[in-house]
């Protein structure tokens, strides 16, 4: 073959290894990136030395840093230079049976989709994304979602009575809608407000934002406006001591649950089972591994899901598939 009839020289024969086939030690290619490669090790270990001395200088910099601006007025500062990368050595790689074209296009429209994602609210955007993706929602979304909270009452399987909500809503898909209502959830049971669908539960973990300066707006709420007051410094400390209380409560409360979790986790090992028949409402995922956390109301939570969203009613885990 004429890519085996190469003249090698002397000097490109040390960048060969004495485990190399002849093929291979007489290829001019096969040394031109063997010695490129080292090339790149000798740029990498020269780019650890000067972070090296980098980190150094901060130090120096740090604990005098008048002495450094003087030096650097002076020019008596000296930066590691910039490195130049050389070029990937040209190889025909047809000569090799090698087509390089098609891996080329990949990577181009790859890099192309890159430059051209469109951004919403920090988070990238997609063909296959709704178009309210990453977007707030509105106030009439809000009072429509409450409506029809209470048109659509709780099913067996919350799964599809959140279809239907996101069907009649119109501007949302499932899993936005999902979401949205388990945050609105949370928010109504950490005011004390009454769960649409459910009996009403007291939160003792939670305190009133009411008083808090740091309280702002919520779309949850449209209906509602909640003062804004000040903290009276003068104010008696029994309020403060009762709050302090109530946040140790919280943190039991979930240092408990996790541990619990953990625990289920554990069990999972050792004799692990599946939810065949129940869907998660945190993830819409059936024959789920482990434990059915669960409120006895028709809602059920996975291991995962728990963990991730930390719900604050009593949930119990029920290890027997339905």
């Amino acid at each position: 073959m004429e890519h085996q009839e190469d003249v090698i020289s002397e000097e490109d024969r040390e960048f060969s290894f004495e485990t190399d086939h002849l093929v291979l030690r007489s290829n001019k290619d096969y040394n031109e990136l063997l010695k490129y490669i080292v090339k790149l090790e000798a740029l990498k270990v020269q780019a650890l030395q000067d972070i090296e001395l980098l980190n150094e200088s901060k130090n120096k910099v740090l604990e005098d840093p008048l002495s450094f601006i003087e030096n650097l007025k002076a020019g008596a500062v000296n930066f590691p230079p910039r490195q130049s990368i050389p070029d990937i050595p040209h190889i025909e790689w047809e000569k090799y049976g090698i087509d390089v074209s098609l891996e080329s296009e990949s990577n181009k429209k790859i890099n192309k989709e890159i430059e051209t994602a469109m951004k919403v609210r920090g988070r990238t955007f997609t063909d296959s994304k709704p178009e309210t993706f990453n977007q707030l929602w509105s106030f009439e979304e809000q009072k429509r979602l409450e409506e029809l909270l209470e048109i659509y009452p709780e099913e067996p399987i919350e799964a599809r009575r959140y279809k239907k909500i996101a069907a009649a809503l119109g501007t949302r898909t499932t899993t936005q809608v999902m979401s949205r209502i388990q945050k609105y959830f949370n928010k109504l049971a950490k005011a004390g407000l009454p769960i649409p669908g459910r009996a009403p539960k007291q939160n003792k973990f939670t305190k009133d934002k009411s008083k808090s300066m740091f309280y702002k707006k919520s779309t949850f709420f449209p209906k509602l406006h909640v003062p804004v007051k000040m903290e009276d410094p003068n104010e008696d400390t029994e309020d403060q001591e009762s709050l302090t209380s109530e946040a140790r409560n919280g943190n039991k409360f979930m240092l408990d649950l996790l541990r619990a979790a953990k625990a289920q986790r554990l069990l999972d090992e050792t004799s692990p089972v599946y939810q065949a028949k129940t869907m998660c409402v945190g993830c819409l995922k059936t024959n789920f591994l482990g434990a059915r956390w669960t409120d006895n109301a028709g809602t059920d939570y996975c291991t995962d899901c728990l963990v991730k969203i930390m719900p604050t009613e009593k949930l119990t885990p029920v290890r027997q598939p339905i």
